[in-house]
């Protein structure tokens, strides 16, 4: 059994180093980390910890990043028994939590899960990872009102629970799926990304994310702020009209 974590950093150089997470799982997995931004000092850090460094040329979206870890850790290969998670630099998570993750998906036949995560250490504020897949008129009220009726309560699903999709923060894939899958969509720069490879995974394999409640992690997150006509604004326009091009195509 491999199981690979893939994480994309740009400009998360100095948080990585003070949450100490990716040298704690360095220890116990294989840890490939991809530099979109080329940080000095980067690299000679990760030879210290036994991370696997690549630095880009040029900058690349989350998808196609994570897509090239995945071709680079198991050589388009991947057995039924190798395990790929997509981990955001902010999250901290011990190596405990993600054997009890993969032991889990297999007892459940399992292919794509994801975690409780928590804003704070203390883990008592949700962050709302988990949702339903979203319409349009979801994401209009969100930008709007700053309501999101496609997020789940997360306090109401107390075991194991099938859900239509969950935040690229964290995501556990059998790496048969991903495989399978091709991975990310790489025509999404930033935004729906994660909602995407969920959609695909549950339509072409049948195979939902699950969440899993009872393993937690935390996950530092500096919210995006995406103001109305922004840089930010448009990618995600243009994200959501791709998804939902997609998902009318399925006709869910």
């Amino acid at each position: 059994m491999s199981i690979v974590i893939s994480v994309v950093s740009h400009n998360h150089f100095d948080l990585i180093k003070k949450l100490k997470s990716l040298q704690q799982l360095s220890k116990t997995f294989k840890v490939y980390l991809i530099d979109n931004v080329k940080e000095d000092g980067f690299k000679e850090w990760c030879d210290t910890h036994d991370i696997y460094y690549i630095a880009n040329d040029k900058k690349l979206g989350f998808g196609e990043n994570n897509n090239i870890i995945f071709q680079t850790a198991f050589n388009n290969s991947p057995s039924e028994d190798d395990w790929f998670l997509v981990l955001n630099p902010d999250v901290i998570v011990d190596p405990e939590s993600i054997y009890n993750l993969v032991e889990k998906m297999k007892l459940d036949k399992t292919h794509l899960s994801t975690v409780n995560l928590y804003k704070n250490a203390e883990c008592n504020e949700y962050d709302n990872a988990v949702r339903n897949f979203p319409t349009l008129t979801d994401f209009v009220k969100s930008y709007l009102t700053g309501n999101n009726p496609s997020i789940l309560d997360k306090s109401k699903i107390i075991r194991a629970t099938a859900v239509d999709w969950a935040s690229g923060s964290f995501l556990m894939f059998n790496a048969k799926l991903y495989d399978e899958i091709n991975g990310f969509d790489s025509n999404y720069f930033m935004y729906c990304e994660d909602i995407d490879i969920c959609l695909r995974a549950k339509v072409l394999c049948k195979h939902s994310v699950v969440y899993y409640p009872d393993i937690k992690a935390v996950h530092l997150a500096a919210h995006s702020n995406r103001k109305l006509f922004s840089k930010s604004f448009f990618w995600h326009v243009r994200s959501m009209i791709r998804y939902l091009t997609l998902k009318n195509n399925y006709k869910l």
